[in-house]
């Protein structure tokens, strides 16, 4: 078993809680850009060719945020393992609950891997 300090848990809960928060703020922000940027063409009837580049990169943004979000959920289940074998086991810190396909999670349970993080 593993022993965790519980103020060492509760620095890396908040600091996780404010990732996930500071991604989804970036895909909202990206989203509002996307809107922006047609809504603006759109107003000022603009040919569809002078704003695509911006609109594809910005998608492009979008998208690789939606994969780094999926990154974090991959973190978020790993750090939970680590906790599940550890002193701090029985303690909830308010960690965002990730329930997934084949992970045997509810939204009130951590969720469960196929692999042990520790070991592999």
């Amino acid at each position: 078993m593993h022993d965790i300090k519980k103020a060492t848990g509760t620095v890396i809960a908040a600091d996780t809680q404010a990732s996930v928060t500071a991604l989804d703020q970036a895909v909202l922000s990206h989203a509002r850009l996307c809107a922006s940027i047609i809504e603006a063409a759109g107003e000022s009837n603009l040919p569809i060719a002078v704003t695509q580049k911006a609109l594809q990169s910005v998608a492009a943004g979008i998208g690789g945020l939606v994969a780094s979000r999926t990154d974090m959920v991959t973190t978020v289940r790993a750090m939970t393992l680590i906790q599940m074998q550890s002193n701090l086991k029985e303690t909830s810190f308010g960690c965002p609950d990730f329930a997934g396909p084949n992970t045997g999670a509810t939204n009130n349970e951590p969720a469960k891997a196929d692999y042990d993080v520790i070991n592999g």
